[in-house]
């Protein structure tokens, strides 16, 4: 039986050998949906190389921006080694204090967190999943792909397509189950399953792919609101960490 594919823009099933398919993300569009002309149509058809490319609104707008994104990008790499630089020959320059040198810093971390940010958002974390004890690792990972479909089935009415299943950290030789990292088609379905989580009445625990600075930033406060919780008389108050915090979807 062949994999169901879904339009990912009116998401009904796409029954047809003939439909658009982005060369950058990969999703399957009908052609009707994203106005594709039958000329185009045989262009996008032909077999071997082809000239035309397409690609969805979504990396149709990443790739207008990339260009002013890689300028900035390669100013701040020249404007680095120019510091460098300046600092070899200068001793006392070698550690810039300068304000604008602390902006091209947090310049250059905030585009690295960002673009973290974006490789993750279309991953959840799934955590308490019972590990298979088949010798083959393949069978395992069909297995371990099989739960997750009927996990998420269980509280979502259209199970999202699943591009990818992989256990994380090294096999414990304990009994607790290593967490399992689930690759959506797009951030949209991530947030579908976060949104309905509640919904689920089983043992498995979800959360997103969250970057280090996430996980370190929902650490902090948790370390805050359990000393807020301990002084005497807040217990009236009962401090909690907030569900929504920033840069984040699903706070546990």
């Amino acid at each position: 039986m062949s994999e169901k594919i879904i339009c990912s823009s009116c998401t009904g099933n796409i029954k047809s050998d003939r439909y658009a398919k982005c060369d950058s993300c990969n999703r399957s569009y009908h052609y009707d949906c994203v106005d594709i002309s039958s000329t185009e149509q045989r262009c996008l058809e032909l077999k071997g190389k082809r000239c035309l490319k397409f690609y969805c609104e979504d990396c149709e707008k990443g790739l207008r921006v990339l260009p002013e994104i890689l300028t900035k990008l390669a100013a701040l790499q020249q404007e680095i080694a120019t510091l460098k630089s300046e600092g070899l020959r200068n001793p006392e320059c070698a550690n810039p204090s300068t304000a604008e040198a602390h902006d091209t810093v947090r310049f250059e971390r905030t585009l690295k967190e960002f673009s973290e940010r974006q490789l993750r958002s279309k991953n959840i974390i799934v955590y308490k999943v019972p590990e298979s004890s088949h010798a083959d690792s393949g069978k395992r990972r069909d297995e371990d792909k099989s739960k997750v479909a009927e996990i998420l089935g269980s509280f979502n009415d259209d199970c999202p397509e699943l591009q990818t299943v992989i256990r994380l950290e090294k096999k414990r030789d304990d009994q607790h189950p290593r967490p399992l990292k689930i690759v959506l088609r797009d951030s949209e379905s991530v947030l579908k399953i976060l949104r309905r989580k509640n919904l689920y009445e089983g043992t498995a625990k979800f959360s997103s792919d969250r970057t280090l600075q996430q996980r370190n930033y929902l650490k902090d406060l948790k370390q805050e609101v359990d000393l807020l919780n301990s002084i005497p008389g807040s217990e009236k108050k009962n401090h909690q960490v907030p569900k929504w915090f920033p840069g984040n979807c699903d706070a546990e």
